[in-house]
């Protein structure tokens, strides 16, 4: 393979095959580029030749009417006496022009039919056709031009004519000789060979790119050197080098296709077609054209090459001017600004750049190279901020990454900018560093949950035999009055010790996300008109009184009825034991923008000397001396249920005044 890459015959022949196919490929191309016009028309007279052909008979016509005119004045002056002495000779000149031009104009000589007519249609001046002929059955589309003949008089009103003349669309083969049977036989032409010249543009084309992959496969090899062999191209640079090329190819391109409009006229012009002195002339066109497309194609080919042994060689950025001094650039600053803290980095670099764009652009008035220099100047500076927002949005996409959670994510720091690269380095130990920080806490959360779930299911079986020890004793008849206060004593606590079991294992539970849910449509009203039935005695015996404030109608919410249950248990049972009093307690239920929130508001009978957050914590009360029977953690219990429920928990605490809202999303 190595041999075969680097035989010089082989590249040889494969720069020879290039050429000819592009060659044919430009001969046959601008062939099926000239006929493509006759394939995307339906009809001859659509083409552009046509109408060329036609407004170019137009005004000879209306040319010819001028002299007619001319020519009738003359002969008038000449009856007159009138005119100079040289009125014959100019006469005799004009009808000379005139009967050449009724030649020209005459039915036997050109399929062009006319007629002259004044503008209001009534008299006819002129005509090629037919007596019995109209011209709207003579040509395929009748054409109309309106023109004016200067009177003799400068006072009398100009002669207003209309001139109508048209075509026609069936043309007998060599019948007539003029330039619109040579369209039509060039138009015809066209079509029965654009298919031939379509096939063979394609097909030296493919062969074409076989020779260019070939030559880009070979490139810089050669018989006996291992390494990648670069030429005299790859010492020119190579920006500088394709500019050139580019600028070469798109000047040979427009050749080319000027070279071949020139060509699609010069075929519809019949004395050119007539002429066979041209007809070499016009046959040397389209090698012309052709020599231009595969010069076009040589300087594709070689820029091609060049890239290819650039890229192999991985020299393209060195071998580049831009890349030379953007490199160099790069490096001398970064040597210089590498120690500068980043606000003097900033100020240092924004400073440089206002001097030297003001100076680049105040010597660029007047010297062109200032500023194609400040332009590559704005091209660096746009360039090396892009990579800074970009190393930046790295950043900034990796420190939203570890805040969101994800405490193991590593921010890539390769070819990010240097302070951006120590941030990020930063945030990656920070990230190891928390990461560590909340392994150890949530292991010491499992411990937690874990110590109060063990500890609470062997609380149960001795607290079991307690109460039901007590309930053996209740059953037996005292006679001693001081037993049964006592056996009464040991009940209602043994029943709040289970209570204070059971709330600690749910509360555990629940904030550890261990409970079931079941969300399904509730009405809302209908709960609390249960949990206001049950509490309702419990509230009166502690002399409060309810307030229930409940939307017409039912509430319906998105919730687990179980836990939703609980939750407003919880709130009134919390009212029971910590509101003062001898005052109102009011339950309010609102509805709107998708949610439904409840609110429970009551006056505290102690003094609320703890935060609202606090209060949602575990074992936490509202007076210090816990002296009430509550175990604090109702309000713990709420919240997480809440929440696991996708709603929200809120506590509001202004002096004794206390208040609690869940917030739930509504069902339709």
């Amino acid at each position: 393979m190595k041999k075969l890459q680097g035989n010089a015959a082989a590249k040889v022949c494969a720069w020879v095959l290039l050429l000819a196919a592009a060659f044919g490929a430009g001969v046959f191309g601008v062939r099926a580029l000239i006929s493509s016009v006759s394939i995307t028309r339906s009809s001859w007279q659509d083409s552009s030749r046509f109408y060329n052909a036609m407004d170019n008979r137009q005004w000879e016509l209306v040319e010819g009417i001028e002299l007619t005119q001319a020519l009738e004045r003359l002969e008038r002056q000449i009856a007159e006496g009138t005119g100079s002495p040289l009125a014959y000779a100019d006469a005799e000149a004009l009808r000379e022009e005139k009967a050449l031009v009724e030649e020209y104009f005459s039915r036997e000589n050109t399929w062009f039919r006319f007629r002259v007519l004044t503008d209001d249609g009534q008299t006819l001046l002129g005509t090629n056709l037919n007596d019995d002929e109209a011209i709207t059955r003579a040509v395929r589309e009748v054409r109309y031009f309106a023109f004016e003949l200067r009177a003799e008089e400068e006072t009398d009103p100009p002669l207003k004519l209309v001139l109508e003349y048209g075509v026609p669309e069936d043309i007998e083969t060599g019948s007539i000789d003029d330039e619109f049977y040579r369209i039509w036989v060039t138009w015809m032409n066209d079509r029965a060979n654009f298919d031939q010249y379509l096939t063979g543009f394609l097909n030296l084309g493919a062969l074409s790119l076989l020779a260019l992959i070939w030559i880009l496969w070979t490139a810089g090899h050669r018989s006996g050197e291992e390494s990648v062999v670069t030429t005299w191209q790859e010492q020119i640079f190579f920006d500088v080098y394709a500019a050139v090329m580019i600028a070469g190819i798109v000047w040979l391109a427009f050749g080319t296709i000027w070279t071949a409009e020139r060509l699609y006229w010069s075929s519809g012009n019949v004395y050119d077609l007539m002429n066979e002195d041209v007809d070499p002339f016009y046959k040397l066109g389209f090698m012309g054209a052709a020599a231009l497309f595969a010069a076009g194609v040589a300087c594709g080919a070689l820029l091609l090459r060049t890239l290819a042994v650039r890229l192999k060689a991985r020299c393209l950025a060195r071998t580049t001017l831009l890349g030379r001094v953007i490199g160099w650039t790069v490096r001398t600053v970064h040597d210089f600004v590498h120690f500068l803290p980043f606000t003097w980095k900033m100020v240092l670099g924004f400073l440089v750049y206002v001097i030297v764009t003001f100076f680049l652009v105040v010597e660029g008035v007047y010297n062109g190279a200032f500023m194609l220099m400040y332009l590559c100047l704005q091209l660096a500076l746009v360039l090396f901020l892009a990579w800074w927002a970009y190393g930046y949005h790295r950043l900034r996409q990796g420190t939203k990454t570890i805040a969101g959670g994800d405490l193991e994510y590593q921010i890539d720091t390769q070819r990010m900018p240097y302070d951006l690269r120590l941030q990020a380095e930063d945030l990656n130990n920070i990230s190891a560093g928390l990461s560590a920080a909340v392994d150890e806490k949530m292991k010491s959360e499992r411990f937690k949950a874990e110590l109060i779930t063990n500890v609470s299911h062997d609380l149960k079986t001795p607290l079991t035999s307690i109460i039901n020890y007590v309930n053996l004793l209740k059953s037996t008849e005292q006679t001693d009055p001081k037993a049964a206060e006592y056996i009464e004593v040991l009940d209602r606590k043994s029943q709040r010790l289970k209570k204070l079991t059971e709330d600690l294992v749910e509360a555990s539970k629940a904030s550890t996300g261990v409970l079931s849910v079941t969300r399904e449509k509730i009405g809302m009203s209908q709960l609390i008109d249960q949990a206001l039935g049950e509490w309702e005695e419990k509230l009166t015996d502690k002399k409060l009184t309810l307030v229930a404030n409940l939307p017409e109608g039912e509430t319906w919410v998105y919730a687990d009825g179980r836990h939703l249950w609980r939750v407003i248990d919880n709130l009134l049972s919390n009212c029971a034991k910590y509101a003062m009093e001898g005052t109102r307690v009011y339950l309010d239920l609102e509805r709107g923008k998708g949610q439904v929130a409840l609110s429970v508001k009551n006056v505290s009978r102690d003094p609320l000397n703890v935060p609202a957050e606090r209060l949602m914590e575990r074992f936490v009360r509202g007076e210090e001396s816990r002296s009430t029977e509550g175990s604090g953690l109702g309000l713990s219990i709420a919240r997480s249920l809440t929440e696991l429920q996708g709603g929200a928990f809120g506590l509001a605490v202004d002096g004794d005044l206390f208040k609690a809202t869940v917030t739930l999303p509504q069902a339709n």
